[in-house]
């Protein structure tokens, strides 16, 4: 009994009740041992059963050093550059905390419920197991428990790779899933992790860097050359090299509990959460704008980094590029008018309709200064990072053909009449969808092990 008391003061499951903390004090004979080994299976019980708080959530997660080993992402970036290690951690577990709180926001409105779901990485550091039995102990755990099914996450036969010590797998949960879990099975604190899917796990390491150099023109994305097949008044199509990104729906997003959610209808949801409610659904869902922005005033503890992104966001929803017709330059003119998404089996991409150049002239034309256009692209990029639907973002680069005189429309090229030439078709600035936490060998459809 003593034993439990000290295991269940120092765990990080909530502690006992004030009426089972008098109980114990009064169990001093050995005359009822028997009785206090009633009480202790039954304040075993009641700890279990008390609800966790996304902060206690956040302890069963992993921390920044942790998820580098597993995952190659922007996530050191964005949270480098604070005085102390331990500022680093806090800040790393508050974005936890955040992103715990997001997937129990009510969604009685969505109308699938596969886009109800998020994406988390969970770990199992049983010690002595194999792969297989540390998997199915993962699985059984999460079926057994009260309130959560089969539906809480995918089960693979075929787990890509683990190592001696740790099996890690990804699952799509319902909000209050992991708190269940843990909460009914006292003894996973051992041994299970659950980390909630961050934006900056999403994004592959160097993303930002590499569009940002593109942007500011330091390397060679924009470099144009001369194709062999000539337009009939003698001059070449241009063929361009643009920077984009490629990415991969999460697991289950597309066949949600054996239902087929349509295309159109995941297109429809990723869009209207990047450019709907005035970008009020990528502010919310941005630990880096309420971090910057948001609480009670006081200056929180955040990076460099952090303040970038807030401020994309912020410049987007704050009135900067407000229309008198309360239409927003960015979301309406720009993102909604000229950037086409499209699926292509789990690839769902996006990709501007017009070439940079058009696009610094259409910025002009809206009123937008080459700072605030970029300030739009990040707003966008950070909407497809902070969609639970989408689990990696990628840069790639994508061949783009032009009119000799730079336009993208092909069939309108000057002296072509509509003749098009063979090859890709035009494209535009960025190629924007998902892959699984930044890493590309997360690319099967179901549960994914990593070592």
């Amino acid at each position: 009994l003593t034993t439990t008391i000290a295991q269940a003061k120092n765990s990080k499951t909530p502690p006992p009740s004030s009426r089972h903390a008098i109980i114990m004090r009064l169990l001093s004979t050995k005359s009822i041992i028997y009785a206090s080994a009633i009480i202790s299976a039954t304040l075993t019980t009641t700890i279990a059963q008390d609800p966790l708080t996304n902060e206690q959530l956040t302890g069963y997660g992993l921390t920044l050093a942790e998820v580098d080993i597993f995952v190659s992402s922007e996530s050191s970036n964005d949270f480098a550059g604070l005085p102390s290690s331990g500022e680093t951690d806090q800040l790393w577990s508050d974005a936890t905390a955040f992103e715990h709180g997001l997937s129990n926001r009510d969604t009685t409105d969505v109308p699938y419920k596969s886009f109800t779901y998020y994406p988390y990485l969970v770990c199992n550091s049983s010690p002595g197991k194999s792969r297989n039995e540390r998997r199915d102990e993962i699985e059984a755990t999460f079926r057994n428990t009260p309130g959560v099914n089969a539906s809480h996450f995918y089960p693979s036969d075929s787990p890509y790779a683990n190592n001696d010590n740790v099996t890690c797998g990804i699952m799509r949960a319902r909000g209050g899933t992991m708190d269940k879990v843990y909460a009914s099975n006292p003894n996973a604190t051992d041994w299970l992790q659950v980390q909630p899917g961050l934006p900056s796990m999403k994004m592959v390491e160097g993303m930002v860097d590499a569009i940002q150099r593109a942007m500011d023109g330091e390397i060679t994305v924009g470099v144009v050359s001369i194709s062999e097949e000539e337009s009939p008044n003698g001059n070449g199509y241009i063929t361009r090299n643009i920077l984009g990104v490629q990415n991969i729906l999460c697991p289950g997003v597309q066949d949600f509990e054996v239902e087929d959610v349509p295309d159109e209808d995941i297109l429809n949801a990723v869009k209207t959460f990047v450019i709907g409610n005035e970008g009020n659904y990528v502010k919310d869902s941005s630990f880096y704008h309420y971090r910057v922005y948001g609480g009670d005033g006081e200056v929180e503890v955040h990076t460099t980094r952090m303040s970038f992104w807030a401020d994309s966001i912020q410049a987007v929803v704050g009135g900067d590029f407000g229309n008198e017709d309360g239409s927003n330059k960015c979301l309406d003119g720009i993102i909604g008018d000229k950037f086409e998404f499209d699926l292509e089996g789990d690839n769902l991409n996006v990709f501007s309709k017009i070439s940079y150049e058009e696009m610094e002239t259409l910025g002009g034309e809206l009123g937008v200064m080459d700072a605030e256009l970029e300030q739009c692209l990040w707003f966008m990029v950070m909407g497809l990072a902070t969609n639970p639907l989408i689990c990696s973002l990628e840069q790639q680069h994508r061949v783009q053909t032009l009119c000799p005189d730079g336009s993208s429309d092909l069939s309108t090229c000057e002296g072509a009449a509509g003749a098009t030439p063979e090859g890709p078709e035009s494209s535009g600035i960025l190629l924007l969808s998902s892959r699984f936490f930044s890493l590309t060998r997360f690319i099967f459809p179901a549960l994914y092990w990593i070592i």
